[in-house]
């Protein structure tokens, strides 16, 4: 098991799970859920606000981490655009974004995501920014 996670890490060493992380803020339903989206042949998009997502506790709850992108920052789009977008896309089976956006972006980006097959889950944002 410690091998199969070295060689998992070692062969993805440029994605962010491969990264030192702390586990997320997020309820067991909400990885229950990114656990089925994640065998689905779309992405699992996180905003660059929400925190790192964790490789030990996301396969623990058996979500493929193979299907997890954090997207980098944008310097000139709101976290609300962004999201937006990438539902647009098509290329998502969910995207995870931060409480940063306000309740009522939030309740937008919600039925956004219902017209286009996806889901959105928010979780609470990064206490301290790395970008």
């Amino acid at each position: 098991m410690i091998q199969a996670q070295h060689t998992a890490r070692a062969f993805s060493k440029f994605n962010v799970l491969a990264q030192p992380t702390q586990p997320m803020n997020i309820d067991h339903s909400t990885l229950h859920r990114l656990a089925g989206l994640s065998g689905q042949s779309q992405w699992i998009l996180f905003t660059s606000e929400c925190p790192r997502p964790n490789y030990d506790q996301f396969a623990a709850s058996h979500i493929s981490c193979q299907k997890i992108i954090q997207m980098k920052p944008s310097h000139t789009q709101s976290e609300f655009e962004i999201v937006k977008k990438a539902i647009q896309s098509g290329n998502a089976s969910a995207v995870v974004a931060s409480t940063n956006i306000a309740a009522v972006e939030q309740s937008l980006l919600r039925n956004l995501a219902e017209q286009f097959q996806c889901e959105v889950f928010f979780v609470e944002g990064r206490v301290n920014q790395y970008h």
